[in-house]
């Protein structure tokens, strides 16, 4: 009897190592290979997903109940997806997907994955999670200080990624009561951490406003916008191309008169299609009506000559017009006097500038008189025929005091 009982405690014992040598042999045998956490970073509230793959390394099947995915502080949606699994046979593999949804606090999270096998025993994994909610970083790199009223300026922006993780879909809009721009959006795809882009926009206001920049981007499948508000402000840009008239010359034959002068732009920004004419009570005549100019650059100048009548007048609008970069026309007026003291003054500023002197025998704009009189005033003194007197003075002098002049007398006296 005592043999019999021996021998089934012998048997138990076997029957119980086996199995305990099948579990531990089939939690051995499951190997998770690689977990994906998509996005790579989650933002408060997004929606995201954790992938566990796992693969059988044994030889035998390894029948498994469930799968899950315990929260520790990220919320699981699926939790119930995979309540009946099945077999994973030898050498395959199996992948679990949990969608999770970050409503908490920004840190590191490690919800916990979990295989219940059916024939007892366990697999367990931790997969960090990470959360933070710093959103993509807009800027203004170049932007004018004032918009001329419904004329194009340019502003630049900035858009940079300073994010753990990438970012996708990365769309820039300008809105704004009262702007008009050339792009009705710039796209500008995907940003990898650390990445900065630039998106350029051809604003045009008609009064002052408020200029929004709206930045769409994605995170994962979780769409997220960035603000920007520009002020804008209408006024006179000082940049802008700016036409100066000096050196004004009136001749007159006739009935004919003949300006000459040069333009010059005092501006920040190049002036084009630049022309000088008159204006009334003025007629442009041949064979110079209108003085085409074309471009100035900033700080450029250029001589002009117009002919035209005026009978009656006693000053002539003497016009510059010309265009900025967006082609839009400008236009400024200098009073040329026609009485005899020859001045020029600049419309609406009270101010005069002379028009230049003839300037004796060989006339012409700052002509030079025989020996070089200049100007007038002071600067019209004979300097070098009165240099001229004291040398030959001074010369007559020493010759006295050497004797050179009576030896001289004494052989004309021969």
């Amino acid at each position: 009897m005592m043999r019999n009982l021996c021998i089934l405690l012998l048997l138990l014992s076997a029957i119980v190592g086996a199995v305990s040598a099948a579990n531990a042999s089939a939690e051995e045998q499951i190997a998770v290979t690689d977990v994906t956490v998509n996005p790579e970073t989650l933002m408060r509230g997004d929606t995201g997903t954790v992938t566990v793959d796992i693969k059988n390394t044994g030889e035998t099947g390894v029948a498994i109940s469930r799968a899950e995915l315990y929260p520790n502080g990220i919320a699981v949606v699926n939790d119930k997806t995979y309540d009946s699994v099945g077999t994973i046979g030898p050498g395959n593999t199996m992948s679990f997907t949990f969608t999770v949804r970050a409503d908490t606090a920004d840190g590191i999270y490690y919800p916990t994955f979990y295989l219940d096998l059916r024939d007892s025993g366990s697999v367990r994994y931790s997969v960090p999670v990470t959360v933070e909610s710093t959103e993509i970083q807009v800027n203004v790199v170049d932007a004018p200080e004032t918009f001329p009223a419904n004329s194009e300026d340019t502003i630049v922006l900035s858009v940079g990624n300073p994010r753990e993780g990438s970012v996708s879909g990365v769309t820039v809009t300008p809105t704004g009561e009262g702007i008009r721009s050339t792009q009705t959006a710039v796209f500008l795809g995907a940003l990898a951490p650390d990445e900065e882009k630039s998106a350029s926009f051809r604003i045009l206001a008609s009064r002052s406003t408020e200029l929004t920049f709206d930045v769409s981007y994605r995170n994962g499948n979780n769409e997220h916008h960035a603000v920007l508000t520009v002020p804008v402000e209408i006024g006179e840009r000082a940049v802008a191309p700016d036409m100066v008239v000096n050196n004004i010359e009136v001749s007159q034959s006739g009935g004919a008169i003949t300006l000459t002068g040069d333009v010059t732009n005092a501006g920040l920004e190049d002036a084009y299609s630049v022309k000088v004419t008159v204006d009334d009570p003025a007629t442009p005549t041949d064979p110079y009506p209108v003085y085409v100019v074309g471009g100035l650059e900033s700080d450029d100048f250029s001589s002009f000559e117009v002919t035209c009548s005026a009978e009656g007048a006693s000053s002539i609008p003497l016009l510059v017009q010309y265009k900025d970069e967006n082609g839009k026309t400008f236009s400024e007026t200098v009073t040329v006097s026609l009485s005899s003291a020859g001045q020029a003054s600049q419309a609406g500023t009270g101010s005069t500038m002379p028009s230049g002197m003839s300037g004796g025998p060989q006339g012409g704009r700052g002509g030079m008189g025989m020996f070089g009189s200049f100007g007038s005033g002071f600067s019209q003194i004979p300097v070098v025929e009165i240099l001229l007197v004291i040398i030959g003075g001074v010369a007559v002098v020493a010759a006295w005091r050497k004797g050179y002049l009576g030896k001289i007398r004494e052989r004309f006296h021969k």
